[in-house]
């Protein structure tokens, strides 16, 4: 049985925000993040779609909802990108980090070390769930995150962020992101600096490898 045609574009993202579901790594119980326990009383992704708007996508933190309009379902990295902020708020337990001089943000310009960590964690949340190592958008335009000479340099490029922690998880963190849910599930994280200094506390990589995967994006601590 097949959706009507006007509204399979909201189906797709229906379908694609349940593969980010499934990779949410929270054992403890049916719900987004292991701060809810309670099988009863998960915090609900809602999810919007306005047909007839220009293209947009933006995660409402009050509401817990990711609204979409346009074209952007076309998108799989866009609808995972934005139900990734839901996923990192509900990691944090209904806190999220103050976000700073993000308006506009773009992968590969620098804005501030909260929005390129808000926004890369999302970003790379997305190539982790698809498999892949850049964005695409709803006009299928491609962005890698491998460091080029367009980057700017830094941990606040939010390009330079969503390569380092892909590279970490795929490398020295044995190709899952599953101790970094885990991290953020305890703690509360406003920056890319805040999460890689607490990585030694679940026993992940912070010197060697790990420290030449941030070099070859350009961030030195």
């Amino acid at each position: 049985m097949k959706p009507q045609f006007g509204d399979m574009r909201a189906w797709h993202a229906f379908d694609t925000a349940n593969e980010l579901w499934w990779k949410r790594d929270n054992p403890k119980s049916n719900c987004w993040s292991a701060r809810e326990t309670d099988g009863n009383t998960c915090t609900e992704l809602t999810m919007q779609w306005d047909s007839s708007a220009p293209s947009d996508a933006f995660y409402d933190t009050q509401h817990n909802t990711v609204h979409l309009a346009g074209a952007v379902p076309d998108s799989e990295h866009t609808v995972l990108h934005e139900s990734a902020h839901f996923l990192q708020h509900r990691l944090f337990g209904g806190w999220f980090p103050r976000i700073t001089h993000c308006s506009p943000h773009w992968v590969n310009k620098a804005s501030s070390e909260s929005c390129a960590w808000a926004e890369a964690f999302a970003d790379s949340a997305a190539a982790y769930v698809l498999g892949d190592y850049h964005y695409v958008g709803d006009n299928g335009i491609s962005i890698s995150f491998a460091h080029d000479s367009t980057y700017d340099d830094g941990d606040s490029v939010q390009g330079n962020v969503g390569g380092s922690l892909l590279d970490l998880w795929r490398t020295v963190d044995g190709g899952t992101w599953n101790r970094t849910i885990a991290l953020l599930s305890t703690h509360h994280v406003s920056t890319f600096r805040e999460y890689f200094t607490l990585r030694s506390s679940t026993n992940l990589e912070t010197g060697g490898m790990a420290h030449r995967i941030l070099q070859n994006h350009t961030i030195n601590y």
